[in-house]
């Protein structure tokens, strides 16, 4: 799945909305499996300026990135001020 709806591509256009230019150097991912070879887990940990955000896991590497990505970005978009805050 790709695409403007894909989890990590709404992560990454919200990030550009707040950041900007500096969006990708806000953002750190660690990623890593555990388990046998045939039956591994994937674990996925976003942090954006060194806190954490979200946190998924997962059968596959990337479904455990798109988990958190859409977690992260969910959190992000809360704490978006609407138009009556301002």
């Amino acid at each position: 799945m790709s695409g403007p709806d894909h989890p990590r591509t709404l992560l990454n256009n919200e990030l550009q909305r707040i950041y900007g230019p500096s969006a990708q150097d806000r953002i750190r991912w660690e990623v890593y499996s555990q388990g046998p070879p045939n039956s591994s887990t994937w674990y996925a940990t976003i942090y954006i300026d060194d806190q954490n955000y979200s946190y998924a896991s997962a059968p596959t590497r990337g479904a455990a990135q798109d988990a958190a990505a859409q977690q992260a970005y969910e959190h992000l978009t809360r704490e978006r001020p609407t138009r009556r805050d301002l």
